[in-house]
């Protein structure tokens, strides 16, 4: 059963509808809407109970991984990214749970602006009606970890959602691991100060930032928004980011897959390359992991254009699989790490 918080309304109509807690089992298959404890309590009980505790109360462990899509993605397509993003997680030996945050995109190439409207009103659930509802109905005897990984223009729901979530909810909710692939942000907002890099250090224990320089998309995200800051998944972070903050430039990677860089590569290859590539999803399950310190990461070398700690390449390469057992060995904290 896979599991999806959606905002889009039930009649198709444009603009963020009040959040709908679904499950599904493939792309086109029928949808359940349950109420928001039922779906949570199914969740929680998804994960399997240690019964060797010798306290009777078996322990419920693991790791969740909330997914939010970007921009140009309907409902469908949604749900197939989702199914995509777990079987590769699973492939690579992730086996926590994936809920897709679907918020209302309208599925065409020119609405870029309606759907950075919606991006803004869908943001507070992320945190209101999602992360912090799980946090809460964890007992003593469950302790699963929460993730974010976030796409395109939904980094810009993240950054929304954590920047103002002081409005809606208490400030002690907290995620591990944030990772923006291709991130449709301005790159300003990471440098530490900016009160959305002030709440990233609040609530998250890590961010990564995966980034490619030939994003054509994000090059047409910025000519349309008639502003002057690049988009973070192109350029990466700035230099005054906080140390909690690290930089996978993917370029050598989308260099080895597309060599011929002159050739007319379409911006939806340049901006989702990413997860059709084994080295990237390598690189997540080991981030999610949380055991290994972001400058020990086997694939990852200093990235030869920024001298700056915390600023790595991904080697696009990749790792034996005899090498990635072994790091995965090493970065395993939960039973969400299976040895593959």
């Amino acid at each position: 059963m896979e599991y999806m918080i959606t905002l889009r309304k039930t009649n198709d109509s444009d603009g963020v509808g009040p959040a709908r807690y679904l499950t599904f089992t493939d792309e086109s298959g029928p949808e359940q809407a349950l109420r928001q404890p039922a779906w949570v309590a199914s969740i929680i009980e998804s994960f399997s109970p240690d019964a060797s505790n010798s306290l009777g109360h078996p322990d419920r462990t693991g790791d969740i991984l909330f997914l939010v899509h970007g921009f140009n993605v309907s409902h469908q397509a949604a749900k197939a990214f989702h199914l995509k993003c777990v079987d590769q997680l699973q492939k690579q030996g992730w086996v926590g749970r994936v809920i897709s945050y679907d918020w209302p995109s309208d599925g065409l190439v020119f609405a870029y602006l309606p759907d950075r409207v919606n991006a803004r009103a869908a943001a507070s659930t992320l945190v209101s009606g999602a992360i912090s509802v799980l946090e809460a109905a964890q007992k003593k005897q469950c302790t699963i970890n929460v993730h974010v990984l976030a796409h395109s223009m939904g980094c810009f729901v993240v950054q929304q959602a954590f920047t103002w979530s002081y409005q809606d909810v208490a400030a002690d909710w907290k995620v591990g691991q944030l990772m923006f692939a291709a991130a449709d942000v301005d790159y300003t907002v990471f440098e530490a100060g900016n009160p959305s890099a002030t709440a990233f250090l609040q609530h998250a224990g890590r961010l990564t930032a995966y980034c490619n320089a030939y994003d054509k998309a994000l090059l047409i995200s910025n000519t349309k928004r008639l502003e002057l800051a690049p988009r973070m998944g192109r350029v990466g972070l700035p230099d005054a980011a906080p140390p909690m903050m690290c930089e996978v430039n993917c370029s050598a990677l989308f260099q080895s897959v597309c060599p011929n860089i002159q050739g007319d590569l379409s911006p939806t290859l340049t901006h989702c390359f990413y997860f059709d590539q084994q080295p990237f999803w390598r690189d997540v399950v080991l981030t999610l992991g949380g055991g290994i310190d972001r400058s020990a990461f086997p694939a990852r070398g200093q990235d030869s254009g920024n001298s700056l700690a915390n600023r790595f390449e991904l080697d696009p390469k990749g790792l034996s699989d005899d090498a990635y057992r072994m790091a995965l060995m090493q970065a395993a904290t939960s039973p969400s790490i299976r040895i593959i």
